[in-house]
């Protein structure tokens, strides 16, 4: 039986002696130790190692580590990257694989850095973002009578800036669609009307002219540098004319700035900027002064310094009570509020005005992907490293016999993984930079790679974290390696060691299997979505948005709208490629349609939607019908009389057989159900089929509402079905009949499928660079198997050798081999399912039609990893396998 010597002893020995020296002494003293045990028994031989130990105790041994040879500390340091170079150079295999996987993970989290950036930093390139605030309103008029609104009743900023002296400003800001003439060219452009104030509450800057007083005269016009190259080219702008269509004729305006192109991370967009001196040209005077409950334009407030915002609204219930009057105040419930301008882009739980609203969850999501992608990367460059321990392990055994400490050791190996980071950072910021298109694309941004602080900033913290997170395991395994056992050959790495390394891999395969779930999943969703029945024909059929001029009532711009239809219809009828054409209020994919409100004969406050349409429009989308009839010209009371639900609507309303019915409403115009249209999706497919009306005449309707809103503008757009295999005829003749019944407007257009898809983008863009970072995972996570089945081949060759002496096959040997590794994969997809379950069901339950979770989508995620797994490991086995028994075994 072996004996010990005293653990106090030689605990007391290792808290003062110096790591460079403990080996060798702890080493003479134990065997000092096994000699006086033999000759004077143990117990004298323990008091004579404690006392060894006492005289030990002296400020030669203890300070040594303080007055050692600085000269050859210095050439120490001085060969720590050639070293390390040579180090990299001889294993050009592992390093290769360490450069690439950190390069793919650096990049993904520089792209995705940007991503998140432009988020957090969305509307914050003004100086007084923080005083910045939009108006919201709110209004609770009983059972399912409650409004909440970003766009407010034009009288709304006015009374703000008259009634409130901490508003400094208070500027609205308004959409519309108008045709513009530059010389002889006519556009369809979005023209944002504005208040005077406009430049004095935002920051964007001009190329160009007087930002200040552009917006103080009707007749001026400001462009942005896009528009300006657009319409002028090279030309200067400044007082050139533009001419604009607000009411029956054109008008002109005059340039008076260029304005830089919007920032793509401004929740205000404009590329053509007019007064808002010009909204008696567009509204009505009771609209813009006195009606309170009709809402368009989003208003902005800026308060003045140090004004607290919570303060401004508690003046809001006195305020309003006065202005609106105390009947409507009560009934309406009337509760405006103030929205930070930082917090427009990332809050979803305020409704979308004039520009869209980002889920935040889009940034965590990117954000976690690139982390796991890095951390990946990291766990392939500490496994990696810790396999090639066996063949580092003599350099570090000399090392240490000639001097060298453990914390010089560590700092060597830590200097490779930080020349290795930053090779591989290198490489990283170049991939990044050239992706960037492919990443904008994906992203539905604009981003750009500027060398700012920022950018500096992220690329020396990759350095520094990747540097220290992947080198410091390495380093101190390495280090830790005891000079005799190294010399010896007794090096041995442990089971336990071994287990760490197979805990990484399996974290690594983990997140491959649930990110390659997660893409199967949300390929399996978004194909759905794109193949799922709508309930109409959505293939070869284009849109047109008709252009009719602004002046008169809405209704009175709807009619004309439809007449200039027919006469589009008499046109197209004439070509054999086109084979159906229709009009209809609403287009698909564009926003809401037409909502109306209105109490019934039971006093019970409703909702549905309205589309106004023609004859034609259900056998030009292919609709079917439950029961009854479409519309039909050779029945004229159809347009005055008639009126067709879908069958949510009946649903809705409790009708078995709608044909016949009459609204329940005391207003309404005299009217029947003639038919009941089949469900189709007229939204998307985040919601369900809402109850709808169609109708050829929108009075019916309109005289029995109480509430209306309209999101998507009602002007009628022409809805076209090509024959399929001749498109660029058919186009072609839609031009030539546009450009004959419109004459110089531009013509554009769009299909009905692709207008649809672009509500999903986000959710497409996210499966997209999901599914790139599953490739990018399993592509990093198979080098980090190689790395784990090289260390076990090292560990195992005098195994395998003497197993084929012993008359093992190959097949054999590959089975027992490989078998570890399958279990390993079995049990991180085991591992993998609840997390993906859980994220992946939630992601889902945004969408109102979605598919199931099946387990299909885990065995196949599973079956790719098990084969990539396989594919891998093979490679290095079959490697140990084929080798000569003789060539591992001769020097034993």
């Amino acid at each position: 039986m072996n004996k010990k010597p005293p653990s106090l002893a030689s605990r007391f020995l290792a808290l003062y002696c110096p790591e460079s020296l403990i080996e060798g002494i702890e080493g003479d003293l134990q065997e000092q130790f096994e000699y006086d045990v033999k000759q004077t028994g143990e117990r004298a031989a323990r008091r004579k190692y404690v006392w060894n130990v006492i005289k030990f105790f002296r400020p030669a041994i203890i300070l040594r580590n303080k007055f050692r040879n600085h000269l050859f500390q210095q050439h120490m340091l001085q060969n720590y990257f050639k070293i390390a170079f040579r180090s990299l150079w001889r294993a050009k295999v592992h390093s290769l694989i360490n450069v690439l996987g950190l390069s793919l993970g650096i990049a993904c989290c520089i792209l995705i850095s940007l991503f998140v950036r432009d988020e957090l930093t969305f509307d914050r390139m003004h100086k007084n973002a923080d005083r910045i605030y939009r108006v919201y309103s709110r209004e609770d008029w009983g059972e399912k009578q409650q409004f909440f609104n970003t766009v407010t009743p034009f009288p709304m900023g006015p009374a703000l800036k008259d009634n409130l002296p901490e508003v400094e400003h208070q500027v609205r800001v308004n959409n519309i669609n108008a045709q513009l003439k530059v010389g002889e060219s006519q556009f369809n452009e979005t023209v944002v009307v504005a208040g005077q104030d406009f430049f004095d509450v935002f920051d964007f800057k001009t190329i160009v002219g007087d930002r200040q007083q552009a917006l103080h005269g009707q007749s001026n016009v400001v462009i942005s540098k896009r528009m300006a190259d657009k319409y002028f080219g090279t030309a200067d702008p400044l007082n050139k004319v533009i001419a604009i269509q607000l009411g029956e004729n054109f008008e002109d305006f005059s340039v008076k700035a260029v304005a830089e192109n919007t920032p793509s991370n401004s929740s205000t967009q404009f590329d053509v900027l007019i007064s808002e001196l010009n909204y008696p040209k567009l509204y009505n005077q009771n609209l813009l002064t006195s009606s309170w409950f009709n809402i368009i334009p989003e208003t902005y407030v800026m308060l003045k310094q140090g004004t607290d915002p919570t303060a401004v609204e508690k003046k809001f219930p006195s305020m309003f009570r006065t202005i609106i009057g105390e009947d409507n105040f009560k009934k309406s419930k009337y509760a405006p509020g103030l929205q930070p301008l930082t917090d427009i882009h990332l809050n979803t739980n305020y409704p979308v005005g004039i520009a869209p609203v980002s889920n935040p969850k889009y940034s965590y999501i990117l954000a976690a992907i690139a982390l796991l992608i890095l951390f990946v990367a990291c766990i392939n460059f500490v496994t990696l490293s810790v396999g090639r321990s066996m063949q580092r392990a003599k350099e570090v055994g000399i090392r240490k016999v000639v001097g060298a400490m453990r914390v010089q050791l560590v700092t060597q190996f830590i200097g490779e993984a930080i020349i290795v980071s930053l090779i591989a950072m290198v490489i990283g910021a170049g991939l990044a930079f050239a992706n960037l298109p492919l990443f904008n694309d994906l992203a539905g941004k604009q981003l750009l790679f500027p060398l700012n602080g920022f950018m500096i900033l992220i690329i020396t913290s990759l350095l520094l974290v990747i540097g220290l997170i992947s080198g410091s395991y390495p380093a101190f395994v390495l280090s830790s390696f005891k000079p005799i056992a190294i010399l010896k050959g007794a090096l041995q790495t442990g089971s336990s060691k071994q287990n760490v390394r197979k805990v990484l891999v399996g974290v690594q395969l983990v997140l491959s299997i649930f990110l390659i779930s997660s893409t199967l999943l949300m390929r399996k969703q978004l194909t759905f979505l794109q193949n799922k029945n709508m309930g109409f024909n959505k293939e070869q059929l284009a849109e047109i948005q008709l252009n009719v001029p602004r002046g008169g009532t809405l209704a009175t711009r709807v009619n004309a709208g439809f007449e200039k239809a027919e006469r589009f219809k008499t046109e197209l009828e004439k070509f054999p490629d086109i084979l159906a054409v229709c009009a209809s209020a609403h287009d698909f994919g564009n926003g809401a349609w037409t909502n109306v409100g209105y109490t019934d004969d039971k006093n019970v406050y409703r909702t549905f939607n309205l589309n106004i349409v023609d004859d034609e429009y259900l056998p030009t989308l292919k609709m079917e019908l439950a029961s009854g009839r479409n519309f039909s010209d050779a029945n004229p009371s159809d347009k005055r009389h008639s009126v067709i639900v879908n069958e949510a609507f009946a649903k809705e309303y409790g009708w078995t057989d709608a044909i016949g019915k009459r609204i329940p409403g005391k207003n309404f115009q005299d009217h029947e159900v003639i038919g009941v249209i089949k469900d189709f999706n007229y939204a998307s497919l985040y919601t369900k089929v809402q109850p709808l009306v169609i109708v050829e005449d929108p009075s019916i309707i309109l005289s029995g509402i109480e509430n209306i809103n309209i999101d998507n503008s009602p002007i009628p757009k022409l809805m076209v079905r090509l024959k399929s295999g001749n498109m660029a005829t058919a186009t072609t003749q839609l031009k030539e009949v546009w450009n004959r019944v419109s004459g110089e407007e531009e013509f554009s257009f769009a299909f009905v499928d692709q207008a649809m898809a672009k509500q999903y983008r986000n959710d497409q863009n996210l499966g997209r660079i999901v599914s790139i970072a599953a490739i990018l995972a399993i592509l990093i996570g198979s080098l980090g198997l190689y790395a784990l089945a090289s260390l076990a081949m090292q560990n195992r060759t005098k195994e395998i050798s003497i197993r084929k002496v012993l008359g093992a096959t190959e097949n054999s040997l590959l089975v027992l081999l490989s078998k570890e590794y399958v279990v390993l994969v079995v049990v991180c997809l085991i591992l993998s399912v609840p997390a993906t379950w859980y994220l992946m069901a939630n992601w889902l339950s945004t969408f109102e039609y979605r598919v199931a979770i099946g387990f299909d989508v885990f065995l196949l995620a599973g079956s790719i990893s098990l084969i990539m797994a396989l594919g891998t490991i093979c490679f290095q086995m079959l490697k140990t396998v084929w080798t000569s028994p003789m060539k591992n075994l001769k020097y034993e």
